[in-house]
């Protein structure tokens, strides 16, 4: 929680600076996001394991150059339940994520259009949570455990999306991304023998309005 907190820290700080002069936007975004599971496989077979598909909310404030060159940097809360998977049988637990990032957006076609698409990619970072107290038995733990722990990631995001002006002050807008970080093992942690790998990929659809200062 303590490298959550710093970027919070930065991300507040960063604000005032950009979105210092022309072209400035704030804005608030939600929608939902579709974890991609990753298998487990022991001796004697496979689970699927990830998160399960929840509402996302976050905040954005960018700032636009010129005619095809943005910046923005995003905070986004996202609800979701730690999930195991495998021949019917199923283990939950209550979680979350947290997410603070920055984006480049690349336009393509020019400010005064009321319609303006763009492709967006960028870098952060994602805490993942397993909130709930543990009791009972643990189903598919040959496999992995679901733990109550924190555990941050490295993130890479890419994406586009589409902005329509309401207004010369206000915009909606529709994007979508690809949240995609190494799988946390911290919170989803694989029993002895158990082999997880690869990428956690969380396809996330928003719609959000902001407003240009």
């Amino acid at each position: 929680m303590r490298l959550l907190t710093d970027f919070l820290l930065v991300f507040i700080v960063t604000i005032p600076c950009i979105t210092r002069g022309a072209d400035t936007e704030v804005g608030a975004t939600g929608g939902f996001g579709f974890y991609q599971d990753v298998t487990v496989t022991n001796s004697s077979g496979a689970a699927q394991a990830g998160f399960g598909p929840r509402f996302v909310l976050g905040g954005v404030a960018g700032r636009n150059w010129g005619e095809h060159l943005g910046v923005e940097g995003r905070y986004t809360f996202q609800d979701g339940d730690l999930a195991l998977r495998s021949q019917g049988r199923e283990a939950n637990l209550d979680g979350d994520a947290q997410s603070v990032l920055g984006e480049v957006l690349l336009y393509a076609n020019s400010k005064e259009s009321r319609f303006r698409v763009f492709a967006a990619g960028g870098f952060g970072v994602k805490i993942y949570q397993g909130t709930q107290l543990i009791t009972g038995p643990r189903p598919l733990s040959d496999f992995a455990t679901l733990d109550k722990a924190s555990q941050a990631c490295p993130l890479i995001t890419f994406g586009g999306g589409i902005k329509y002006a309401l207004s010369p002050r206000w915009t909606v807008r529709l994007d979508l991304r690809d949240y995609a970080t190494p799988f946390p093992t911290g919170v989803i942690t694989p029993a002895p023998g158990a082999r997880i790998g690869g990428w956690l990929h969380d396809i996330v659809p928003t719609l959000g309005i902001s407003r240009t200062f």
